[in-house]
């Protein structure tokens, strides 16, 4: 049934999926930046699961593999936020505020899909390398480490979360990446083969969103 459902919505949506994706940003930017930027922010949650669409729709293959991956990777996603936000431990100290959504154990429940778009998106444009699976890990360890440093000076400013010191300590990139490490390294030990042609240019409208977020924020 899920299978059938995913290659109708394939078929029929594919082809828009790039143009959705960008629209969906570029409507973004121009809100956060604009004077209704408090209104727009809300719509986070609305963003990552419609990026989160858009991507299974042009992921090639449903298996049971695929599915292991994606649970594994938003439990251990969220279960490293639960332990970093409670403990104060493998991130640094910080809270999450209300512009991600709803919280389980003060975590907004959407990052561990968060964490699935980022590390999906990476391990699947890392697999197409002629390298091996250390250097593969390590590569995408690194892309999302990126995307975790254009993120966080429009963390703050717009209510994602806070730092309780002000600044983004070192220990939030070495959990970063660490964490990332693990995620990817998942991929390839549940032996997933993620063909999607939206992971390479989703990664670099996200790394542009944030770039853009940023320096208009300053």
């Amino acid at each position: 049934m899920i299978k059938q459902l995913h290659l109708k919505l394939h078929s029929a949506l594919g082809r828009y999926s790039f143009a959705a994706i960008l629209s969906m940003h570029a409507v973004g930017i121009v809100g956060m930046i604009s004077p209704y930027q408090n209104y727009f922010k809300l719509l986070t949650p609305v963003n990552l699961l419609l990026s989160g669409f858009w991507l299974w729709v042009n992921h090639r293959e449903l298996n049971s593999r695929f599915f292991q991956f994606i649970t594994f990777t938003f439990a251990f996603g969220f279960l490293v936020e639960v332990v970093g936000v409670n403990y104060g431990v493998l991130f640094g100290d910080y809270s999450y505020g209300q512009t991600l959504g709803p919280k389980l154990l003060n975590v907004p429940i959407i990052i561990g899909l968060n964490w699935i778009l980022v590390i999906y998106s990476i391990a699947t444009l890392t697999d197409s390398l002629k390298v091996n699976v250390i250097l593969k890990v390590l590569i995408g360890a690194v892309l999302a480490l990126f995307i975790d440093w254009m993120i966080e000076p429009v963390a703050m400013k717009y209510d994602f979360w806070t730092w309780t010191q002000g600044y983004v300590p070192l220990r939030n990139y070495i959990g970063w990446f660490a964490t990332s490490t693990i995620l990817l390294s998942s991929y390839h030990l549940f032996k997933v083969k993620a063909e999607n042609r939206l992971a390479l240019p989703y990664y670099f409208i996200q790394l542009f969103f944030f770039l853009i977020i940023g320096l208009a924020s300053r």
